[in-house]
């Protein structure tokens, strides 16, 4: 069996067993007030972002901590992956946009990472409250972690590593 049967394997697994949760099957989709309150909050260094920039493509919700070793590794994968992705037409939508929302409670220490791992060109949010942000537990989220959200809202992971999320993403690339 070849590589990319294994992580396809690997992948149906991991979803099948989100999927088959009833406890998760509340975080399975996410709701356009949820994208709403994305596009309400700050981006650090000011505006907003467009509603357009995230309808109709698949999302990588990366929460993240300047602190966090495994975050800072996960961000140059993410600049990877958000190059290769960002023009690929999957179903349902075309591209991949990444955001960041930082888990950060001290401002400087995360302008300072961004800058250091290369992910000035995706979407920041963060609104200094660490782990008691608002929008984290709009998520359910209190720690550093990835959601990818398929063009149609759905989350097709949660809390899987980058190498996981680009299987999915090779996947559902057309």
């Amino acid at each position: 069996m070849n590589n990319k049967h294994v992580l396809f394997s690997l992948a149906l697994g991991a979803m099948a067993a989100v999927f088959t949760s009833s406890k998760e099957e509340s975080k399975a989709s996410v709701y356009l007030p949820e994208l709403e309150a994305l596009c309400e909050e700050s981006l650090v260094g000011g505006g907003q972002i467009a509603e357009d920039s995230l309808r109709g493509k698949m999302l990588i919700l990366n929460f993240w901590a300047s602190y966090d070793p495994t975050s800072r590794i996960n961000s140059y994968q993410l600049v990877r992956l958000g190059g290769h992705y960002s023009d690929k037409t999957f179903e349902g939508g075309n591209g991949l946009q990444v955001v960041c929302i930082s888990m950060d409670v001290y401002k400087s220490a995360m302008q300072k990472a961004i800058e250091a791992d290369g992910t000035e060109d995706f979407f920041h949010i963060c609104d200094l409250q660490g782990e008691e942000s608002p929008l984290a537990r709009r998520f359910d989220v209190n720690r550093p972690v990835n959601l990818l959200v398929s063009a149609d809202g759905k989350i097709l992971a949660r809390d899987f590593g980058t190498d996981m999320i680009e299987g999915v993403l090779s996947m559902l690339a057309q």
